[in-house]
């Protein structure tokens, strides 16, 4: 049976990933990540708990616990060996392995914040729409998403150029929540980015954006 890109991230692509990005994995994020900046700028609460989807070894939410010590942490991270190095790391996150699009993976509990940064753009189309329900299923009323990841203002598909039959996938991922007419967006940054560029006759092809959305209803 062939597997979907689902089945290949999780079996051995997401740690692929960790070990070429091992040199970012042992820091904090400074004040200066757009994630952070994003949170500064919204003014969101000092206090909360927040878990970070896809998290690595847990660098953002250390650095928001840095800058504010009475944030508590959760990372669902998908690479075992992310999750070896974040728990030896950050010994004061707490870490999962999971993935996002797996509703048995996902904690039994709600969060006032939840991350999500750069993994969307990754997520096989057949399981977007759960991704996005189990997102949904983890922020409190009155809670709050940041979403970071590659912006295009129309669904475009590139080649993943570390592993032939993968694709990435960009769009603007804050749509599907304020459709629901639950979530209201706050905060929106959008910067382009040094990185192999597909399609240079394309402007979005180098766009990141930052968003931050509140879940509006009790």
């Amino acid at each position: 049976m062939k597997k979907n890109q689902e089945d290949i991230f999780i079996t051995s692509e997401a740690d692929a990933w960790f070990e070429r990005n091992i040199s970012n994995a042992t820091e904090p994020a400074s004040d200066n990540h757009n994630v952070i900046k994003a949170m500064i700028s919204s003014e969101l609460p000092e206090s909360g708990n927040l878990i970070d989807i896809g998290g690595g070894t847990g660098t953002i939410a250390a650095g928001i616990m840095k800058l504010f010590p009475r944030w508590k942490a959760t990372v669902l991270e998908p690479s075992q060996k992310a999750k070896d190095l974040g728990l030896k790391t950050f010994p004061w996150i707490e870490f999962i392995k999971g993935s996002l699009s797996k509703k048995e993976n996902i904690p039994n509990k709600s969060y006032d914040l939840a991350i999500i940064s750069m993994v969307f753009t990754w997520i096989d189309r057949n399981f977007l729409s759960q991704a996005i329900a189990n997102i949904d299923s983890l922020v409190k009323p009155g809670g709050h998403i940041i979403i970071q990841d590659f912006y295009a203002p129309f669904p475009k598909i590139n080649n993943y150029h570390h592993k032939k039959g993968l694709f990435t996938y960009k769009q603007d991922y804050t749509l599907p929540f304020i459709a629901l007419n639950t979530y209201i967006e706050l905060y929106k940054k959008n910067i382009c980015v040094s990185h192999t560029n597909y399609d240079k006759n394309d402007p979005y092809d180098t766009w990141l954006t930052t968003s931050v959305l509140q879940k509006k209803y009790k």
